[in-house]
């Protein structure tokens, strides 16, 4: 793979420090419309290569709102296989403990499948992941639909860069979230988020993301403006090599 020359380097940077900029700019627009919920979102989980193109994952997700006690609660189990080199199929399953007004936590279960399209062009990755998304086992009022966790298309593009550094590769992304829900709230855009971050590769086969995310809801009777900070760590197992060096 060709390297990056420094001049791509250092537009790179100063394109992702105008888009925080651009992510801040809009949050201070927000403050005076909507709501303001800060959150931390925390998870850790194990990503294991089963075949040339087959892989499985667990993950425990932690999210904490508005600084207070876990606000969500999620263990996460996922299989994906990579049809192309360039397009993948994947499978998730969310078992979510949600806390409600009461301060109590209800049940439920949501099933994601996504499709992500990768293309590299010299040191840049360009994605963009299609994801439905449905729940079962809970009744949620249609006042109260959550584009995070209720039926729902989202489309989320993205671009990274590996550096000569390859220990840091920052990122920017957006999504949209599209209700398929019926009713006048339906069949309509009601999210989008921001984010600008970076994976750091840590000794080992672990890694960190961290992430700032800026969201915001739309076309709903409701206003929340959302500002995280995501941390992921991941430790991958390549079960392929494994196997190769038993031999």
């Amino acid at each position: 793979m060709l390297e990056i020359s420094q001049s791509k380097i250092k537009s790179m940077k100063r394109i992702q420090r105008h888009f925080i900029v651009f992510l801040f700019g809009i949050s201070f627009l927000q403050i005076g419309f909507s709501q303001i919920s800060p959150e931390l979102w925390m998870s850790g989980g194990v990503d294991v290569k089963m075949t040339e193109k087959w892989g499985i994952a667990t993950a425990l997700d932690i999210r904490f709102y508005e600084f207070g006690a876990p606000g969500t609660i999620f263990p996460e189990f996922s299989s994906s296989y990579q049809l192309h080199d360039n397009f993948k199929l994947s499978a998730d399953y969310r078992l979510i403990f949600d806390e409600n007004k009461f301060g109590n936590y209800t049940l439920e279960n949501r099933f994601n499948l996504n499709g992500q399209l990768k293309l590299k062009f010299e040191n840049f990755n360009f994605s963009t992941r299609f994801r439905y998304q449905t729940k079962f086992g809970s009744i949620r009022s249609i006042a109260n639909y959550s584009p995070e966790f209720d039926q729902a298309l989202r489309i989320k593009p993205g671009i990274d860069i590996k550096l000569k550094n390859k220990k840091i590769k920052p990122g920017l992304d957006a999504e949209w979230f599209y209700s398929l829900e019926n009713g006048e709230l339906g069949k309509r855009f009601t999210k989008y988020r921001l984010s600008a971050g970076a994976e750091i590769n840590l000794p080992g086969k672990n890694t960190l993301n961290v992430k700032y995310i800026f969201g915001q809801l739309i076309n709903l009777p409701r206003q929340n403006t959302e500002h995280i900070l995501s941390l992921a760590y991941t430790w991958e197992y390549d079960r392929t090599k494994a196997k190769k060096n038993k031999k």
